[in-house]
């Protein structure tokens, strides 16, 4: 199906509704919804290729790594026998970076918005270990999808952001603070958090970007449309350390989290 087909098919199923849900055919109806989702992510993210870097060490073992030559001839200079030490490999290591996404699943993202947010969040699971991203979705309350250091599939990830209604109030607060707490669970220095959010709060404090210095780094994508705060959300990017990516429409969201994932998070 294209792109148009997709996100007809998606929002069928995503929409927000009152009353209660019969179990089984909300089960059924989830797994082509789930599966639509994580293949028009793979089709925007295409070949999946770790990003890495060189660290140069000491020879350990013959056969790891890529002898470094100019590094050992220096240490070799001035030696009538080189010495075990001298021997320098080059070794590209993964190159990891751990994220808490805090994603907007408010009443302005019902529908065909939250199945487009779906995809963007799929594209950053495929992108990243599973154990190095947090998901948090927020409306009236937030709530955390997937943990740092678990090790949920893209597929468990999506079915659970989907169970997600779409309906409530918007408190970025909230979602801050539950953000923040996952972040001080990660080890590795490379940690920054990634709010997706149109800016404007209408639950909890109206200006949550005294949160914001929590987070190592915190970057915006701001979905742009008549009800969004750009001043709050450059506020709390400022307070963050951390740049704002504007989002022009909610269709432009998944290649958008996909250039934030390929440079800002590499």
């Amino acid at each position: 199906m294209d792109d148009d087909e997709f996100l007809a098919f998606i929002a069928r199923h995503t929409e927000g509704s009152e009353g209660v849900v019969d179990a089984a055919p909300h089960f059924y109806a989830v797994r082509p919804r789930v599966e639509d989702v994580l293949a028009q992510a793979a089709s925007i993210v295409g070949p999946l290729r770790a990003a890495t870097t060189t660290v140069r060490e000491i020879m350990r073992e013959p056969y790891i790594g890529e002898l470094d030559i100019d590094a050992t001839l220096e240490n070799m200079v001035g030696k009538e026998f080189p010495e075990r030490d001298d021997w320098i490999v080059q070794i590209r290591e993964e190159r990891r970076h751990q994220v808490v996404m805090m994603m907007d699943a408010s009443l302005s993202m019902a529908g065909e918005n939250l199945s487009v947010a779906a995809v963007a969040v799929a594209i950053m699971a495929f992108k990243i270990k599973p154990e190095d991203l947090a998901v948090v979705v927020f409306e009236d309350e937030a709530r955390v999808v997937t943990r740092l250091d678990a090790t949920d599939s893209p597929q468990d990830v999506i079915r659970s952001m989907l169970d997600q209604p779409g309906l409530g109030v918007t408190d970025i607060e909230a979602a801050l603070l539950k953000g923040a707490r996952e972040i001080t669970r990660a080890r590795n220095p490379r940690r920054s958090g990634l709010l997706v959010t149109d800016g404007r709060p209408t639950k909890g404090a109206a200006d949550p970007s005294d949160i914001a210095y929590l987070f190592p780094h915190l970057h915006v994508l701001l979905t742009e449309d008549k009800y969004m705060d750009e001043e709050l959300c450059q506020s709390i990017a400022a307070a963050g350390n951390g740049e704002v990516f504007p989002v022009r429409t909610i269709q432009e969201l998944p290649q958008r989290m996909l250039d934030v994932a390929n440079g800002v998070l590499r």
